[in-house]
């Protein structure tokens, strides 16, 4: 009977094991990167804003707070980064300032490599950022939230400048061009959709230069939930209950 009820509760570890999903960490130091090389990040922000200020230090500011405190934060700071010195930029552009202007990456110059916070190359460069194509979607927030569908406030072109009359911050009327956080061709990333500019969406956000530090640790692996751990311990006790079968014959 001991032995009946034990093959009943291993089963029970294997379905655990087999539907249990992983839990993976933020990655701020994409792999493949050795000290001395640079790039830069980029989130959606979970937080929404109106899209009526023409300041692009208003959009600068808000993404800068959405860093402070979250897990993202946490992240930067555990793999050896001095928040102080990391500054964040909208991606997106105003009447009188552009997105690649304001981001620091004027196709004119190569740049780095562009990253999400989860470790995927969104760009090798500049102008692979501004060519019209993404190679993954700018989709996770710092709190480590996938977005799905999400319109996210650009005011911007595919090349990175503002969009004609749709800029934040609506210089001949009141509707601004957004872009979709799931989307990486055909400029629907950044250039999608048409809303006025009263509503609320988040918005794109990119990181200065960050440079790989000699000392930093290696990228989080991922590992099972606790649900999975519970199956793992009991799949052991499966495994024992086996030897000592074996032992008794």
């Amino acid at each position: 009977m001991k032995i009946k009820q034990l093959c009943f509760v291993s089963g029970v570890a294997l379905a655990t094991l087999g539907t249990s999903a992983a839990q993976a960490a933020l990655v701020v130091v994409p792999t493949g990167l050795n000290p001395g090389d640079q790039y830069r990040l980029v989130f959606v922000t979970s937080g929404t804003r109106n899209a009526t200020s023409s300041n692009i230090n208003d959009y600068n500011t808000f993404v800068t707070n959405q860093v402070t405190g979250s897990a993202l934060a946490t992240q930067l700071t555990t793999a050896g980064f001095n928040l102080g010195t990391i500054t964040w930029k909208a991606i997106g552009s105003t009447p009188t300032v552009a997105a690649r202007d304001n981001t620091g990456t004027n196709s004119l110059s190569t740049g780095v490599p562009i990253y999400l916070i989860d470790g995927n190359r969104v760009a090798n460069n500049n102008a692979d950022f501004w060519d019209g194509s993404l190679k993954h979607p700018i989709n996770l927030q710092p709190n480590d939230v996938t977005t799905g569908v999400d319109f996210v406030w650009t005011g911007s072109s595919s090349n990175g400048t503002g969009y004609d009359s749709f800029q934040l911050g609506g210089l001949y009327s009141e509707y601004v061009i957004a872009g979709r956080a799931d989307s990486v061709v055909f400029s629907g990333w950044i250039a999608e959709t048409t809303d006025v500019y009263s509503t609320a969406k988040s918005l794109y956000a990119m990181s200065s230069v960050l440079t790989v530090l000699g000392n930093q640790p290696p990228a989080p692996v991922t590992v099972p939930e606790s649900s999975s751990l519970l199956g793992f311990i009991t799949l052991g006790g499966l495994m024992l209950g086996g030897a000592v079968r074996k032992a008794r014959k």
